[in-house]
């Protein structure tokens, strides 16, 4: 099995201006202009990092999804697959908008990264228990509807409001 590492290293300080995956500064995002406002200057900043954690994120993605793609391939086992995929779907979405939240509080620091993740963490939370929350009222519904019509099919089963000694399959 081959071993992949990904590491993330950033060097970024007052003195340094962040730099993409792609190359340097002026391969990435164009020239920066001596006079250009400080919003400007952190909306490039903003951009840079989000482009730059994307395309990691991206290619992380690409390799996790393959290794799990050929589980059931290596062990014959699709349902182990299956919940493989399954997992990592629901923990990469997780850990890539706790990433991304990361990253676009990091123009504010330290502090702004932390909170940025931590704002991402409760979203991607509650969005995952809204979605939990939908799907056990759709079961419910179903049941309810089932139950009816089992009910409707026993009272065709009767003859005369009562039912028949020998009716079984109910």
């Amino acid at each position: 099995m081959k071993e992949y590492v990904i590491r993330i290293v950033n060097d970024t300080s007052d003195e340094n201006p962040v730099k993409a995956v792609t190359g340097d500064e002026k391969s990435a995002g164009g020239e920066t202009e001596e006079g250009s406002t400080a919003g400007e200057k952190l909306a490039q900043s903003l951009v840079k990092r989000v482009i730059s954690v994307g395309a990691i994120v991206n290619t992380a993605d690409q390799i996790i999804s393959h290794q799990l793609s050929t589980i059931s391939l290596q062990t014959g086992a699709q349902e182990y697959g299956q919940r493989a995929s399954y997992i990592y779907q629901k923990a990469g979405g997780f850990v890539k908008s706790v990433a991304m939240g990361a990253t676009m509080g990091s123009v504010a620091g330290i502090g702004g990264s932390i909170a940025g993740a931590a704002v991402a963490a409760v979203l991607n939370v509650g969005s995952n228990v809204v979605s939990y929350l939908f799907k056990q009222d759709i079961i419910q519904k179903e049941k309810e509807l089932e139950d009816i019509s089992r009910r409707m099919r026993m009272m065709r089963a009767t003859v005369s409001g009562r039912r028949y000694s020998n009716v079984t399959e109910f």
